[in-house]
Parts: structure tokens; C-alpha cells; sequence
């Protein structure tokens, strides 16, 4: 009897607290029960919206946590700057043209000539290494017959001096550098007559297109004793060296392994053709031909440059980008930048290559 005493007193409790006469003024238990039920109610409702919430966009809350955690990350490493990519477009705002005429395509440091374009050249601008203070005493030439063109004397004087200096050996003979049209007419006969038609094109090329035509490229011997030549120059050894480094004075290896269905000729280690430094730099990085190289700067134009680093030394930074020939053959308005340094070259197919010192 008593616990349904209990019971029965607490349920009149219960039913005294909701049933509420407004006409009367409230009191505290009244007050009490009004306060309990609209925070019930509340609570209630956060929990129903919540939880659509949450269903609805389940992925929100892993991001909002992946912040959290990048946010903590990012203040543990605050004292970490990274690089800000350099994007060469935006340097590249004061911009004015220079104008080109169709024949230029031909001309300048970056034109390919191999077994499908020809050679415009004829040794203009060659001269003999044999002249007065022209080469330095680090390296040999066979004969005042060897010539370059005269505007990469200097970096070719640059590379062999810095491999004296390393090596103290001047063995290295400057064997063959501008070849005119008729002699390579020569050549070439010889070549064909000695080993027929077929494997006498894998190693001398027809008149007229020849990379030394251009006087940008020279073939290396060895004079390993006095009178004594080493025809086959093959970069190994301490030589190794001139192959692996020459990028940093602008040459590159013009054939090398492997690349023979791109370029038409066999493994060359002693041909080396001058390209500038920051186009042989890249070439080299990324394992490239000449013929690879064009192709990749035409596809990027002044508004999307390739960016070209020097790995070696950070300071140094270029970018480069194609400019298309005027179609009709008449002249092509090249745009350059006003506030940095540059070289235009043809690529003696189809434009002009523009390089840009960025810093």
C-alpha cells in the first residue's frame, strides 16, 4: 500500500505540473516545468538538424578535420618557407616586338639543320683557331684549316681551359670545326664509295646538310703521343668529363646514344654542336636531341614559357618560348620583354626561338 501511495502521489505530481492554469499566476513549479520543456524541445530539434546535416554532406567533416590537421601541421613547420614557384608569363609583362625577316628563320644558334633541312650557311662568321690570341693553350687544333664560327670561340677556349686546370692534360686536338658545302660534297662520296649507299649516310652527311655547314659544331681526336692519334675519341676516362660538363658552356653532344632513329646518325661522343647555355643545360637534363628540343619549344609560346634552372647554381634562371613565322612569308613581329636580357634565334623550319635571361 505504501509504494503505491508513492506511486499515485507522484503521478498527481506530474499531472499538477502540465496542467498549467494561465488565468492564475504561474508558480515556481509551474515556472520550472515551462523552462525543462522548451529545452527539451530544443535540444531535441538542434539534434534532428544536426544529423541532416551531417548525412547530407558526410565528406565537409573530414575536410573541416584534414584543416585541423594541416592547420596544426602548418604551425609546427611555420618556421619552413617553401619556394614560391616562378611562373615566367608573369615576368614577362613590359613587353615590345622586334621585327624578323623570312630569311632569319635560317640563322642563329639554335637552327636545326640535319637530313631534312638544309644548311644556309657558308662560313660568314667562321674563323681559324690558328689566328692571333684566337685559342687558348689548353687544347690543340690539327691545322689553321679548323675554324668556328666566331661568336663561340670564347666558350669553347672556357671549357677547355677549366679541364686543363682540373686535369693538366691539353691532349685534346680540335680535329674538324666548319666544313664548306664542296668539301663535305667530298666526304661524302669518299664515305659512299667505301661503304655503300646505306650505312655511308649513318655517319657523313649529304652535301648541304651538314651540321659543321653551320660552324657551330667540331668533331674531337686525342694526341696521346707525339705523333701518335687517337682517331676514336670516345669521352671515357678523364675526357668523360668534357662530355658530362659541356653543357655549362652551351654545347651539347649532338648524337648521342640510342637517339639514331631521331637524328639520322650514329653514336658520335666526340661531335658536340653549340646550342647556347641555357638550351644545352635543358637538353641535357632532360636527355634530349636537338630535334626533341625544337619540338618541345614549339608547342610554348610568350604567354606559357619553359622555365630552365641551372642546377648548379641557383642564381642562374632563363625562359624560353616560340614564336610562329608570318605565313605569307612577309615579316614576323616577335614579341621580347623590355626589362630583361634575350636572344632570338631562327630554328630553320618554321619561327624564332626566344630565350630570356630571367636572372
Amino acid at each position: 500500500m505504501a509504494q503505491n501511495d508513492s506511486q499515485n502521489g507522484f503521478v498527481r505530481f506530474l499531472r499538477e505540473c502540465f496542467i498549467i492554469d494561465f488565468d492564475k499566476p504561474l508558480s515556481i513549479k509551474n515556472q520550472f516545468t515551462i523552462m525543462f520543456v522548451t529545452l527539451f524541445i530544443s535540444v531535441a530539434l538542434f539534434s534532428v538538424v544536426y544529423g541532416i546535416s551531417v548525412l547530407s554532406h558526410p565528406l565537409d567533416i573530414a575536410e573541416a578535420a584534414a584543416a585541423s590537421d594541416e592547420s596544426s601541421d602548418s604551425s609546427a613547420k611555420k618556421n619552413q618557407v617553401s619556394e614560391p614557384e616562378i611562373k615566367p608569363a608573369v615576368l614577362l609583362k613590359k613587353m615590345t616586338s622586334i621585327t624578323r625577316s623570312a630569311e632569319q628563320i635560317h640563322e642563329g644558334y639554335l637552327i636545326l639543320v640535319n637530313k631534312d633541312n638544309s644548311c644556309y650557311h657558308n662560313g660568314e662568321n667562321v674563323i681559324s683557331l690558328l689566328g692571333d690570341n684566337v685559342k687558348s693553350d689548353s687544347y690543340m687544333v690539327t691545322d689553321d684549316s679548323v675554324r668556328l664560327d666566331e661568336g663561340i670561340v670564347d666558350n669553347v677556349n672556357a671549357m677547355f681551359d677549366d679541364f686543363y686546370s682540373i686535369y693538366g692534360e691539353n691532349s685534346v686536338i680540335m680535329a674538324c670545326g666548319f666544313r664548306s658545302e664542296e668539301l663535305q660534297q667530298e666526304l661524302f662520296d669518299d664515305e659512299i664509295n667505301s661503304k655503300g649507299e646505306t650505312e655511308g649516310e649513318m655517319w657523313v652527311a649529304p652535301p648541304g646538310y651538314s651540321e659543321h655547314q653551320t660552324g657551330y659544331a667540331f668533331d674531337l681526336d686525342l694526341l696521346l703521343e707525339e705523333g701518335t692519334s687517337g682517331i676514336d675519341y670516345d669521352g671515357q676516362g678523364i675526357y668523360s668529363w668534357i662530355n658530362e660538363n659541356s653543357s655549362q658552356y652551351g654545347f651539347i653532344l649532338r648524337y648521342p646514344e640510342g637517339k639514331d632513329d631521331i637524328t639520322g646518325y650514329e653514336y658520335e661522343p666526340w661531335h658536340f654542336r653549340y646550342v647556347g647555355v641555357p638550351e644545352a643545360l635543358y637538353i641535357t637534363e632532360h636527355g634530349l636531341t636537338l630535334e626533341e628540343y625544337i619540338k618541345t619549344v614549339q608547342a610554348h609560346n610568350v604567354n606559357d614559357p619553359i622555365l630552365i634552372k641551372d642546377r648548379g647554381d641557383g642564381e642562374k634562371m632563363w625562359c624560353t618560348y616560340f614564336v610562329p613565322a608570318d605565313k605569307d612569308g612577309g615579316d614576323t613581329k616577335v614579341p621580347v620583354p623590355v626589362e630583361y636580357d634575350y636572344t632570338v634565334s631562327g630554328d630553320n623550319i618554321s619561327g624564332f626561338i626566344v630565350t630570356v635571361q630571367l636572372k
